[in-house]
């Protein structure tokens, strides 16, 4: 049985000033969507593309490839 896990931070790029910053990350469904939490206050809501999280706010654009996967296997021993 495979089972995965995903990291509890993520980077989040803010597009027009290039900046990154590291996010909590509150909710991940891998290639739909990412929802994060910066600064403990400010929730950010951001959809797959494709290709990167997607997401805007307050008149700004960010980026994030999301979390870590860790992938792995599990199997019955008898």
């Amino acid at each position: 049985m495979e089972t995965s896990r995903h990291s509890e931070t993520c980077q989040i790029k803010q597009v027009n000033s290039n900046k990154i910053v590291e996010a909590v990350v509150h909710e991940f469904k891998e290639q739909s969507k990412l929802v994060v939490v910066l600064n403990k206050s400010v929730k950010l809501n951001m959809v797959w593309n494709g290709r990167v999280y997607e997401g805007k706010m307050a008149g700004m654009d960010f980026t994030s490839s999301g979390p870590k996967i860790l992938k792995y296997t599990t199997g019955t021993r008898g």
